[in-house]
């Protein structure tokens, strides 16, 4: 359950105020475009998220869109100095997220 509250927390964050969140990210231009994307990003936590707590998508499911998103960003870290460093933070969380969703996973069967 705490993931699904830190998943609805940063969604939030992402979806209310993504230029906060784009201005701690060095070398990253903050425009209508990049907030649009956050905002995006933002969304698809907070319908996990909201899923999540509802029942309708088990934690261990929550864990792949997580693993498919840090592999993106990853890709997208390697090859676009532009977005280097917001998708290196974007890759962290989503990591965390992964993790997380993985460790909880594990912890409902036992």
């Amino acid at each position: 359950m705490t993931m699904t509250v830190a998943r609805v927390m940063w969604g939030t964050v992402l979806t209310t105020v993504p230029g906060a969140v784009l201005r701690h990210c060095p070398r990253t231009a903050r425009n209508t475009a990049a907030d649009a994307v956050v905002r995006v990003l933002g969304a698809r936590h907070l319908v996990q998220g909201l899923a999540t707590a509802a029942g309708v998508m088990p934690p261990a499911w929550a864990a792949l869109p997580d693993a498919l998103h840090a592999a993106t960003m990853a890709g997208l870290a390697v090859y676009s100095p532009r977005w280097r460093t917001a998708a290196s933070v974007d890759f962290a969380v989503a990591g965390a997220f992964t993790v997380g969703g993985l460790c909880a996973t594990r912890a409902a069967v036992r």
